[in-house]
């Protein structure tokens, strides 16, 4: 009978959530010591029971849940970043500090103050790559899920720099998709773009333009080296699908 992905882990199964046979990571015997450690320090720190969930592609876990943390002090950032650097073995990075930016903080009706974090290699943004950290009132850590490519310094060690600017960049997109009637100025931003697989990895400028004549809000994918288009999708109808 295939496992699910997502289990409840007593204390004495800490670790039975790694036979998971959906991704690398979660098989206990291609885990690192520290991953064991960080995920039965977790687990002992919830009480004995915490939920996890791992992303199939990028061997991460998409969603954790439970008592995950000791009170934390500080303002929201500094309690996520603190709680980030007792599990960096299990989403593979070096230093929270280096790795995430604050994208947003949002607080609900119930206390609960959401830490939006966007995931940083060599100061620049990985695009998809978000993790929410969840902090209940006491400044306890209850959850965190989203996404989050793994070893991205190990692949990223040859493209740290683009030969392109952002105006050839867009110029190369308008080429591209060819707009008859422009709604206000392309716009540029320089990303790292783990596609088609998450260790394939392209610095790219995404590069936003809008077509008033289709309707289209076209997102280009340009190589910030080789000129290339990589990728490309109107975003219009991808928000009109949701």
């Amino acid at each position: 009978m295939a496992m699910k992905a997502k289990r409840v882990v007593g204390a004495a199964l800490a670790l039975a959530v790694l036979l998971s046979p959906l991704t690398a990571a979660a098989n206990p015997d291609k885990m690192s010591k520290g991953e064991h450690r960080q995920l039965q320090d977790l687990t002992e720190k919830s009480g004995g029971t915490i939920q996890i969930r791992w992303d199939q592609k990028r061997g991460t876990p998409s969603f954790i849940s439970g008592k995950l943390s000791k009170p934390l002090r500080g303002e929201p950032m500094e309690q996520a970043v603190k709680f980030m650097d007792t599990v960096k073995s299990l989403y593979h990075f070096d230093s929270a500090k280096k790795t995430f930016r604050l994208r947003k903080v949002q607080k609900d009706e119930l206390g609960i103050t959401h830490v939006r974090l966007a995931h940083l290699c060599n100061n620049i943004p990985v695009w998809g790559d978000e993790l929410i950290v969840h902090i209940d009132k006491d400044g306890i850590v209850r959850s965190v899920n989203g996404e989050f490519t793994p070893d991205m310094g190990k692949n990223t060690e040859r493209i740290q720099k683009p030969t392109l600017n952002s105006d050839q960049a867009i110029q190369k997109a308008l080429d591209e998709v060819k707009p008859k009637q422009l709604d206000g100025k392309p716009t540029a931003g320089l990303f790292y773009f783990p596609y088609p697989e998450p260790d394939v990895v392209t610095l790219v400028y995404v590069v936003t333009i809008r077509d008033m004549s289709a309707p289209a809000e076209w997102k280009v994918f340009v190589d910030a080296v080789s000129g290339d288009v990589v990728h490309k999708y109107n975003n219009l109808k991808f928000k009109q699908k949701r």
